[in-house]
């Protein structure tokens, strides 16, 4: 089973198995207002160990289930308060941490879905420590965490801070990325702490500028290379977004950032001509390519006709004539190349530059 279907299916078996487990915790610890007494702290150890244990050592697949259903529960409780959640979270990090760390994968991705449902900052960072290429060298788990951090900010409890700080890690970790599912995901998981519903709208700007300077820092990285880079599938998915986030901006932070964007956008386009014939050689790949130029055309036109309105006084709408990705999928190689040096050209200029 590859990891896609195996994390889909573990994460479905985890809610499906916690609606049926029942807590065993006491009620006035889940609701506590106040820290744990270490008598409190003593009765939730007892309550978590053989869970615990099973998910470390356990090898029968059912019990396993269980053991995560069972985990889970507790923090899903709607009488589970922050302080007891939080207490929790920090208990379980202390018992799981090395399983989270561990070369096994199932058992890994198991442990970090028992911290993501703690709805706790500290139950993130541990799982978004695992995104990261420089902490974690299996790719397979930097995917999962990543996956996990995209649900994980709808329902995490935290001050609105900590959605910029986790976005930055995530960026970061994105950046450093050389597989590009685990860049997708952690695209989207930067894409989705934006989207948070509650998340006042000065924070909201802070993560959706991680998310753009990050693109950025990615493209002038693909940019260098004269082969063509699996990384732009991944800048294919977030880029369709984006698209979707600029029609909803303010014009002020859509200048601000067009600014970061218009010429990352232009070091892709530049890239792809670069990289023509290592990319074309390579039919699934330059395909990706090709989906890739058109959103980066898309974008380039919307942001330039709010940016330089004037230059387009009486042309065309934006969606007509497109040029790179016909261009690209005819080998037309000089038509592509006159294209991207218009667009380097106008990105290269004020009001960009």
């Amino acid at each position: 089973m590859t990891l896609r279907p195996l994390l889909t299916a573990l994460l479905a078996a985890c809610v499906g198995g916690t609606a049926l487990a029942q807590s065993s915790v006491d009620r006035a610890v889940l609701s506590a207002t106040a820290p744990l007494t270490e008598a409190q702290k003593t009765a939730l150890e007892g309550f978590a160990s053989k869970h615990v244990d099973t998910i470390k050592d356990g090898n029968n697949a059912d019990k396993v289930e269980e053991a995560r259903a069972a985990l889970i529960t507790p923090a899903r409780d709607p009488a589970a308060s922050p302080t007891f959640r939080k207490a929790y979270a920090v208990m379980l990090i202390g018992e799981l941490g090395a399983t989270v760390k561990g070369r096994d994968v199932r058992r890994a991705i198991n442990a970090m879905q028992v911290l993501r449902f703690t709805r706790t900052q500290e139950g993130l960072d541990a799982i978004i420590e695992r995104s990261a290429p420089a902490s974690e060298s299996e790719a397979s788990k930097r995917i999962a965490a990543a996956g996990l951090a995209i649900d994980a900010f709808e329902d995490l409890d935290a001050g609105n801070a900590y959605f910029e700080t986790a976005a930055r890690r995530l960026k970061e970790a994105a950046v450093a990325e050389t597989d590009p599912i685990a860049m997708q995901q952690k695209l989207a998981a930067v894409a989705s702490a934006a989207r948070r519903k509650d998340l006042p709208p000065e924070n909201a700007r802070a993560v959706r500028k991680q998310l753009i300077d990050g693109i950025a820092a990615i493209a002038k990285s693909i940019r260098g290379s004269s082969k063509a880079d699996p990384r732009v599938m991944a800048l294919q998915r977030a880029l369709i977004g984006v698209r979707n986030d600029l029609l909803e901006m303010s014009g002020a932070e859509r200048t601000a950032v067009s600014k970061v964007l218009a010429p990352a956008l232009a070091d892709l386009i530049a890239a792809a001509g670069a990289q023509w014939a290592s990319a074309h050689d390579q039919p699934a790949l330059s395909q990706s390519y090709g989906s890739l130029l058109n959103s980066c055309e898309v974008l380039l036109r919307l942001i330039d006709r709010s940016e330089r309105a004037a230059a387009y006084s009486g042309a065309k709408s934006e969606g007509d004539a497109r040029i790179l990705t016909p261009a690209w999928e005819s080998k037309d190689k000089a038509k592509f190349d006159a294209e991207s040096k218009k667009w380097s050209d106008i990105v290269g200029a004020a009001p960009y530059r």
